[in-house]
């Protein structure tokens, strides 16, 4: 081989070898920007679980719930943002809102959600405040100072925190409530609203609270009121994914069932989308089916079409 043509092959070798050279640290730099930024995502799952074992740790009431919307979405192949709901319930505040009205059961007991907001790496924190409860159930804040003072000795013990407070200034009375007449007596209405929930092959059922069992321990009387816990964490996490924060009030799913003085059997639930508009403004296709579906699914349990 000529001494010219050996030449032009080793430059050719040289550029082959550092051409490949480049595309080996190049994607060395790409796989370490992934990790990093899986780092970051893993780094603010663990703050929002941090923030909610503190809040755990501030609370003595004998009935807690944690909800953890992203592992439960997580496992149904579906991404939502780290949100941590946590539900705590004080009988005696309960007992004493829902003698002046029943529809309050819906916005209790109490109720918080440790969350970060899509595509940023801050954790937040909200909850069921007393000013919106009495503009919802048209309350004088006075009848709600009890709440208030224990939802305050909550944040104050978790300080410093990004608290996301929510405008009220659109909440008037019955903001965002769907309610339906049921054609049956209270006990089969809950029985069967019970059976059309488990039916669904999506959705878990978290518990209940007997408003009206745990009025009679403290020896006050109340007509049936019941609150139904439970929710679809794929359907959930698809309506939470951008955002969170209706996970405060749409997820998981309450639906209250209850008896007017009348004898009349309600239920109440939350419309999703009135709440995507209240904290986001805007409400997303997710949102708006998951509303439809629980509308016919409770009106086929509630109404006697025979």
């Amino acid at each position: 081989m000529e001494a010219r043509e050996y030449l032009k092959l080793y430059r050719m070798k040289k550029l082959v070898l550092l051409s490949l050279f480049i595309s080996v640290l190049v994607s060395c730099k790409t796989e370490t920007k992934k990790t990093k930024e899986v780092e970051k995502q893993l780094s603010i799952s663990e703050q929002v679980v941090e923030l909610n074992e503190a809040l755990n740790k501030q609370l003595n009431e004998a009935y807690i719930v944690n909800l953890d919307h992203h592992k439960m979405a997580w496992e149904e192949g579906v991404y939502t943002p780290p949100a941590i709901a946590t539900i705590f319930s004080n009988p005696e505040v309960n007992t004493e809102l829902i003698k002046q009205n029943p529809l309050i059961g819906i916005d209790l007991p109490f109720k918080t959600l440790c969350y970060s907001e899509a595509d940023t790496l801050s954790v937040s924190f909200a909850y069921t405040s007393a000013e919106f409860i009495a503009k919802r159930h048209g309350l004088p804040m006075g009848a709600l100072v009890a709440f208030e003072n224990r939802i305050s000795e909550v944040i104050e013990t978790l300080e410093p925190i990004q608290v996301s407070e929510t405008r009220t200034d659109s909440v008037g009375t019955g903001y965002g409530l769907i309610t339906i007449k049921s054609d049956f007596d209270f006990t089969t209405t809950v029985a069967n609203l019970k059976a059309i929930v488990n039916a669904q092959d999506d959705t878990r059922w978290f518990g209940e609270i007997n408003y009206q069992k745990d009025a009679k321990a403290i020896d006050v009387e109340l007509n049936p009121t019941t609150l139904l816990l439970f929710g679809g964490p794929a359907p959930g996490g698809k309506a939470m994914m951008t955002t969170p924060k209706i996970g405060l009030d749409a997820f998981c799913q309450k639906l209250l069932v209850y008896e007017k003085d009348n004898g009349e059997i309600w239920i109440a639930f939350n419309d999703i989308v009135a709440f995507a508009q209240l904290y986001y403004g805007l409400s997303t296709k997710p949102q708006q089916m998951i509303n439809q579906r629980l509308t016919a699914t409770f009106t086929q349990a509630v109404k006697d079409v025979n």
